[in-house]
C-alpha cells in the first residue's frame, strides 16, 4: 500500500529496530495514519500470526476497510479489544502483538489482559501506536518508557506535526455557552445572603456584569454563524454523558438558526443499540442542503477517522490533555487538500489542567507567521478572558477578605489537622484554590510580610509536593486507625484507589534508596512494610517462590494471582525472570538457584500444562472429548483440543505432550470418530453380555436395553466387507459370529 512520506520514514525506523528490538513504539498525532502502519505491517508478513489489539471495534471496522481496499489479506489476524482481552484468553501464538492506543493498557483491568497476552507469547515482536502515550491523570506515567523501554520508531508531536504540514492547521474557535447560568447561580447565592449590605454590593456588582457581558456581544449562535462558513458541513459534538446529549440535541436548534435550520442529528453512545446504524448513516450522508451533527459521549474519541469532517463541537470538560488531543484529532487527517478544520472549544478546556499546554502549542505555530500565511482565530479568547475576570471579581467578592479565609483555613486545619487539597471547598469557599492563589502571590512578590507571616505561624506548606505528600500521608493515618492494622489492596476506598497507588510509589521510592529517611520512618511507624532494598528483594522472592512450592506442591499460577495481592507479586516476578532469560539479561547464580526448583522459563508449557488438566478433567468427567464450542474457567479446551489433534494428526505434536495424553488415556481423535467408537464399543459390550446371559444369538426383532443388536451385527458384517472397520472391530466381530460362516479375506 502507498504510505505518505512521514509514515514511510516511520516504517522504515520500524523495520530497523525490530532487527535488534523485540518491542518498538510508533508516537504521533491522531490523523498521520497508524492504522496504515498497522496494515503494511500485516501486508509485509502475510505468513505470521497477528494479533491487534485496540480500544474500539470501531477502529477494527476501519482497518479492515482498508484491508480490503487495498487487497491485503488479515486471514492471520485476530483482532480483540482490550475489554475482550482482560476477559477471555487467546489460545493461538502470535508472531506479531499490534497495541493499537497503548496508552490505554495502564488500566489496571485492560493492563493484565495485556499482560497474560505478552507473557504467553514472549517470542512475538510488540508494535505499539498511540498519539498520547503520556497518562496525564495516572501520576503522568509514559506507557512508551513502561511498554516499550522508550524504543521509539517515531516520536512525533502535534505541533510537529502541523509546523511539517502534515496535519493541516485548525481554526480554533473558544467561547463559553454556560457562563449565563454561573451568573444566575451567583444571582440565587447573593440573594440568600443573611449580610444585607453584602447583599446590597453583591447584586449591583452582578447587574454591571450582566451589563458588561451583553456588550462583549458572544452568544453561541453568533460564534457558530461566523465560523461555520459551509452551511452544509458535518461535525462531530462531543457530550459529557447521556443526559448532556440528549438535552443538547433538542436544545441545538437555536444555536445554528443563523447557520442551517435544517440539521440532520445522529448519537451514538454505548447505551444506544442502534449506535452502529447512526454512525454508518452519519458517515455516508453526503446531503448538500443539511448541516450534519453526530453527537457522541466516548465511543469516537480514539482511532476513527473522517475524510469530509469540517470540524467538532467540545461540549465535553476535560482536564486530560489525552481526551483533549483525541477530541481534537478527530477533524484532523493528512491529506492534500487546503481545508482547515475548525474546533468549537465551547466548555474552555483549553483553560483546564494539562490540555492548557496543548492549546498553547496550536497557538505558537499560529502566532509564528513564518510557515501559515493565514491567522487562527483566536479572537473569542478574548472575550472569554473578560467573562473569566468578571466571573471571578464576584467570586472574590463572595470570599469577602483575605483575613476572613485565613480565618477559615485556621479553622480548618484545626479541624482535620491538615491543608485542604487544590479543589476543596470548605463553608461555601473554595479554601484549596484560595491557597494556591497565595503561593503564586508569594512566588511573584506580592504578598505582604504580614500575611506570610500569618501563613507561616500554622505552618503554611508553600511547597506543594510537600503539602500533597502531608494530605496522603494524613488520609492513610486516618485509615490505619480506622483498620487497626496496616490496610491491604481490599481495604483501601473504592473512590479513593489512588491513596494504594500513593503507598506503592512510597515503597518503590524506597526500594530505590530514594526515598527520604524521615519519611520512610512515618510510614514505618504506621506499620507500612517497606520491603527490602533492591539488592536483597530478588532473595525475598525466591524464598516466598520456595515456600509456595513446599506448602502446594507447583508454581503459582495466574487463578492463585487474581485471589491474592501478594501472590499477584510474585506471580508478575517469575514473569519477569522469564523475560531477563528470555533477553539474555539473567545472572548465572540466579539461574542455576531456580534451575534447581524446576522453574517453568516457558510461559507456553505452563498454559499448555493447565489447559491439558482441564481437559483430562473433562474427558473424566463426561466420558467424551469436548465440542469446539466448550469452554472451562473461560478458556476454550475444544478449540485447544482440536489443535493439538491436528497437531497429531501432521506428526507435529512434541512427543512429551503425546506421552501426556498416552498416560491420561485421553485420545487424540476427532469428538466425531471418538463417539463412534463409542458406539461401536456400547453396541458390542451389550450382544457379549446377552450372549454370557441367555447362550444364543438375539433374533432379529428382539430388542435389548433398547438396542437391536442382531441388525447391528449384520450392518457391521458388511462394512467388513467393504473395509471399512479396524483390525481390533474385525477381530470383535469375530467374537460374536459363531452362528455364521466367517470369512477373513474381502
Amino acid at each position: 500500500m502507498l504510505l505518505h512520506k512521514h509514515n514511510r520514514e516511520t516504517y522504515a525506523n520500524m523495520v530497523s529496530l525490530f532487527a535488534s528490538n523485540q518491542r518498538v513504539a510508533a508516537v504521533q498525532p491522531t490523523g498521520t495514519g497508524k492504522s496504515y502502519l498497522i496494515l503494511q505491517l500485516i501486508a509485509d508478513n502475510p505468513n505470521r500470526q497477528f494479533a491487534v489489539c485496540s480500544p474500539s471495534t470501531y477502529i477494527f471496522g476501519q482497518m479492515k476497510s482498508l484491508a480490503d481496499e487495498y487487497n491485503i489479506s488479515i486471514e492471520n489476524t485476530e483482532f480483540v479489544t482490550y475489554t475482550k482481552l482482560a476477559q477471555t484468553e487467546l489460545i493461538t501464538e502470535f508472531d506479531y502483538i499490534v497495541l493499537d492506543e497503548f496508552h490505554r493498557c495502564g488500566a489496571d483491568e485492560w493492563g493484565r489482559g495485556v499482560q497474560e497476552l505478552l507473557e504467553a507469547n514472549p517470542d512475538a515482536k510488540v508494535f505499539g501506536t498511540s498519539a498520547t502515550p503520556i497518562r496525564y491523570l495516572d501520576s503522568g506515567r509514559n506507557m512508551a518508557d513502561e511498554l516499550f523501554d522508550g524504543v521509539y520508531a517515531v516520536n512525533m508531536s502535534l505541533a510537529e506535526a502541523i509546523r511539517r504540514k502534515i496535519l493541516p492547521l485548525p481554526v480554533y474557535v473558544t467561547s463559553w455557552y454556560s457562563f449565563r447560568g454561573d451568573i444566575e447561580q451567583l444571582e440565587i447565592k447573593a440573594e440568600q445572603s443573611g449580610n444585607p449590605r453584602l447583599k446590597n454590593a453583591l447584586l449591583g456588582k452582578i447587574r454591571k456584569a450582566k451589563s458588561m457581558i451583553a456588550e462583549l456581544d458572544v452568544g453561541i449562535e453568533k460564534v457558530f454563524e461566523k465560523h461555520i462558513p459551509d452551511k452544509a458541513g458535518k461535525f462531530i459534538v462531543f457530550c459529557p454523558n447521556v443526559e448532556s446529549l440528549q438535552r443538547m440535541v433538542s436544545e441545538c436548534d437555536a444555536w445554528f438558526t443563523k447557520v442551517n435550520r435544517d440539521i440532520h442529528k445522529y448519537t451514538v453512545y454505548a447505551q444506544n443499540s442502534s449506535s452502529d446504524k447512526q454512525f454508518e448513516e452519519f458517515r455516508n450522508d453526503k446531503d448538500a442542503s443539511a448541516l450534519k451533527l453526530l453527537f457522541c459521549i466516548d465511543m469516537l474519541n480514539e482511532g476513527v477517522h473522517f475524510d469530509d469532517i469540517d470540524g467538532v463541537i467540545m461540549l465535553r470538560a476535560t482536564q486530560s490533555a489525552n481526551v483533549f488531543y483525541q477530541q481534537l484529532g478527530r477533524a484532523l487527517a493528512c491529506s492534500e487538500s487546503n481545508k482547515h478544520p475548525v474546533i468549537f472549544d465551547i466548555v474552555n478546556n483549553f483553560e483546564s489542567g494539562d490540555t492548557a499546554q496543548q492549546y498553547a502549542g496550536i497557538m505558537e505555530i499560529a502566532r509564528g507567521g513564518e510557515i501559515y500565511d493565514d491567522e487562527i482565530e483566536f479572537e473569542l479568547y478574548d472575550y472569554v478572558r473578560d467573562i473569566r475576570e468578571i466571573l471571578n471579581e464576584l467570586n472574590d467578592t463572595f470570599s469577602n477578605s483575605w483575613d476572613f479565609n485565613f480565618e477559615l483555613l485556621k479553622e480548618y486545619v484545626d479541624k482535620y489537622d491538615e491543608f485542604p487539597c487544590k479543589n476543596e471547598s470548605y463553608e461555601g469557599v473554595s479554601l484549596g484554590k484560595w491557597c494556591v492563589y497565595q503561593r503564586v502571590l508569594n512566588n511573584r512578590g506580592k504578598l505582604p510580610k504580614a500575611q506570610v507571616d500569618k501563613l507561616n505561624d500554622i505552618g503554611f506548606p508553600w511547597n506543594v509536593y510537600e503539602e500533597n505528600w502531608q494530605a496522603m500521608f494524613s488520609k492513610l493515618s486516618r485509615l490505619v486507625e480506622k483498620l487497626g492494622c496496616f490496610p491491604k489492596k481490599a481495604d483501601y476506598p473504592q473512590e479513593d484507589i489512588s491513596l494504594y497507588r500513593w503507598v506503592c510509589m512510597q515503597k518503590d521510592k524506597y526500594r530505590k534508596g530514594v526515598l527520604e529517611p524521615e519519611r520512610a520512618e512515618m510510614l514505618i511507624q504506621l506499620g507500612c512494610d517497606m520491603g527490602l532494598l533492591w539488592s536483597s528483594a530478588w532473595e525475598q522472592r525466591y524464598q516466598q517462590l520456595c515456600d509456595f512450592i513446599a506448602e502446594h506442591h507447583r508454581f503459582p499460577d495466574n487463578s492463585d494471582a487474581l485471589n491474592d495481592t501478594e501472590i499477584m507479586v510474585l506471580y508478575t516476578w517469575m514473569n519477569s525472570q522469564r523475560t531477563k532469560m528470555f533477553r539474555g539479561t539473567m545472572e548465572a547464580d540466579r539461574k542455576a538457584l531456580l534451575d534447581k526448583i524446576n522453574f517453568p522459563w516457558d510461559k507456553r508449557d505452563e498454559q499448555w500444562n493447565k489447559t491439558f488438566e482441564l481437559l483430562k478433567k473433562y474427558y473424566a468427567d463426561h466420558g467424551s472429548l469436548p465440542e469446539t464450542s466448550v469452554t472451562v474457567d473461560g478458556v476454550h479446551i475444544g478449540v485447544w483440543y482440536r489443535a493439538q489433534f491436528q497437531l497429531y494428526q501432521k506428526g507435529l505434536l512434541q512427543s512429551a505432550r503425546l506421552d501426556r495424553f498416552n498416560s491420561a488415556n485421553v485420545p487424540l481423535t476427532s469428538p466425531r470418530s471418538a463417539r463412534k467408537n463409542g458406539t461401536w464399543a456400547k453396541y458390542y459390550d451389550s450382544y457379549m453380555e446377552y450372549l454370557t446371559r441367555y447362550g444364543h444369538h438375539p433374533n432379529s426383532t428382539e430388542r435389548y436395553k433398547n438396542l437391536e443388536l442382531r441388525k447391528w451385527r449384520s450392518r457391521q458384517l458388511k462394512y467388513k466387507q467393504l473395509g471399512k472397520l479396524t483390525a481390533e472391530q474385525v477381530e470383535q466381530l469375530r467374537n460374536i459370529c459363531s452362528d455364521v460362516a466367517w470369512v477373513d479375506h474381502i
